[in-house]
């Protein structure tokens, strides 16, 4: 897969993240759609879940950044980071449905693989 593919499937991602808790809040009737439209100036009752998947959304904002740079300078520089670019993809999909459900120390794991790509990514300039 080529980076430039992954990339658009990472912007694909965080756009489905950004939903994510939004459909939540929608299936779980805690919001209303009015409620969406609005300016949101007042507090809402939110469920565990859509709570995990903001923290979910804001966990991958941590990374992105830095993911997006490893590839573009990849890309620059042609060094092959596109297993370790596709294995965060991977990692960050996989992430999101288990922070979401709450499987502890699985999340973790899948977490370190992200991190330990990006790690790698970067070695690979070294």
């Amino acid at each position: 897969m080529t980076p430039e593919y992954i990339i658009i499937l990472s912007f694909l991602l965080v756009l489905i993240q950004i939903t994510i808790p939004v459909l939540i809040s929608l299936f779980s009737k805690n919001k209303k759609l009015s409620y969406l439209f609005s300016s949101r100036d007042e507090n809402s009752d939110t469920s565990i879940y859509e709570e995990r998947a903001n923290r979910a959304l804001k966990n991958i904002f941590e990374t992105f950044p830095i993911f997006i740079g490893l590839v573009l300078l990849s890309i620059i520089k042609d060094v092959d980071n596109s297993s370790l670019a596709f294995f965060w993809l991977i990692a960050r999909a996989i992430y999101v449905p288990v922070y979401i459900l709450g499987v502890d120390y699985f999340r973790t794991g899948v977490w370190a693989v992200s991190l330990i790509s990006l790690i790698l990514m970067g070695v690979k300039f070294l």
